[in-house]
Formats: C-alpha cells, sequence, structure tokens
C-alpha cells in the first residue's frame, strides 16, 4: 500500500544571496509547515547546479496537523564536513536505529526529552542525523513536541522521501 506524501521546500530568501535552499522534506498527507518566529540563519552556501544550498546554518519551523490540533518544533541545522551528530544526552531513548535518506546512511532515536522552564514538562523527540557526501555538509533534524509517538512514526515513515541535494 502506498502513502502518500507532501513535499515542502525549505529555504531562506535573502536580497543579497537570493534563494538558498536547506532540503525538501516529506510529510504525509494533511501535515503542513510554516516558520517560527525565528528567521533562517546561513553561515555559508554551496552551489550545485543552478542551486544555492545552505552548506552551514539553522531554521526553525512549525510542523503541525490542524484536524488533530498537534504542532511540533521542527529545528534543521546544517554543519560543514561530517560530524558525528546524533546526541542523546538528556533523552530517554524509545527507539533507535539507521535509515536511508536520499542515498545516504542516517541514524535516529525517537524518545522523551524534557522541555521548557527547568525541563520538568516531558515532551516527545525524534532527530535523525546524516552526512550528504554530495554538498559536504552533515544534517540534523529534530521534531519535538506534544504528541503521540504514533504521530512522530508517521512522520518518520515519510522521511525516506526527503531531499538534500
Amino acid at each position: 500500500m502506498a502513502i502518500n506524501h507532501t513535499e515542502h521546500k525549505i529555504s531562506a530568501n535573502n536580497i543579497l544571496f537570493g534563494l538558498t535552499h536547506f532540503l525538501t522534506l516529506t510529510l504525509p498527507v494533511g501535515w503542513r509547515i510554516t516558520r517560527s518566529y525565528l528567521q533562517p540563519d546561513v553561515h555559508s552556501n554551496v552551489r550545485r547546479g543552478d542551486l544555492l544550498w545552505v552548506e552551514a546554518g539553522q531554521t526553525d519551523q512549525i510542523v503541525y496537523h490542524p484536524l488533530r490540533k498537534i504542532a511540533l518544533d521542527l529545528t534543521i541545522v546544517m554543519k560543514r564536513g561530517k560530524r558525528d551528530e546524533l546526541k542523546t544526552r538528556g533523552v530517554e531513548v524509545h527507539s533507535q536505529g539507521s535509515l536511508m535518506i536520499n542515498g545516504h546512511k542516517a541514524c535516529y532515536f525517537l524518545g522523551e526529552v524534557g522541555v521548557g522552564f527547568l525541563k520538568k514538562k516531558l515532551a516527545r523527540t525524534l532527530c535523525l542525523s546524516f552526512h550528504c557526501s554530495e554538498l559536504g555538509r552533515t544534517i540534523i533534524i529534530r521534531f519535538t513536541g506534544a504528541c503521540q509517538e504514533a504521530d512522530l512514526y508517521e512522520i518518520f515513515v515519510s522521511l525516506s522521501g526527503l531531499k538534500c541535494h
């Protein structure tokens, strides 16, 4: 059975440098994405063909499902070079493993993390990290929020369609 996904291009726009792409995120049908109040931060970029890609930088987004009334914080971090960036400190890991994303081996974990002042409130989290050898960058993606683990798993299944170059 095929699962329907929608593609969301995540980019930063600058009047001097123009449009710079982070990645194309695939989410299940019904899920949407919008920017948070924080502006994307691009430290450096790299050109591949006609497109500029973020080589180092960060963007914060909100992934939400309006019918289920779920909202998750999404943080995407790009770092130059190959790095081991899957850090589980402060996370109660429920499951972890690896998967293939756009031809790259990615490591992931699902779990719970403390959020808020004094980190007393628990939230679910899904984090994955992989190195994109095509553009020479390490990509770290983290979803965090109040939801069921099944909701994060639904997003997790869609991530195999993510495009990083």
